[in-house]
């Protein structure tokens, strides 16, 4: 997964926007930082997130239990979407 493809993923979802602020340009500013900016967000939104941004700096920032516990069929579906392309743009 590269920069451009995060920034894809997380703007399917209507997310990138809400993260953006956590990057200056390709530099995180860690997950500190993220948990601080989207702690006022819904639980789907952040878990989302937390999952992407997870993968994207291979962390674990979110489990699947998590996932499945609370994101609904539309989030759930594109999320299988993404997994299904490795989260990169163009597969």
């Amino acid at each position: 997964m590269e920069f451009r493809d995060l920034v894809m993923v997380l703007s399917d979802f209507g997310l990138w926007e809400k993260v953006a602020g956590c990057y200056e340009g390709e530099n995180y500013l860690g997950d500190e930082f993220l948990e601080e900016h989207i702690r006022k967000y819904s639980t789907s939104d952040k878990l989302i997130i937390r999952a992407i941004v997870g993968i994207y700096h291979g962390r674990r920032l979110v489990s699947f239990y998590e996932l499945y516990r609370f994101l609904d069929g539309e989030n759930t579906e594109k999320l299988i979407k993404w997994w299904r392309q490795d989260f990169t743009i163009g597969k």
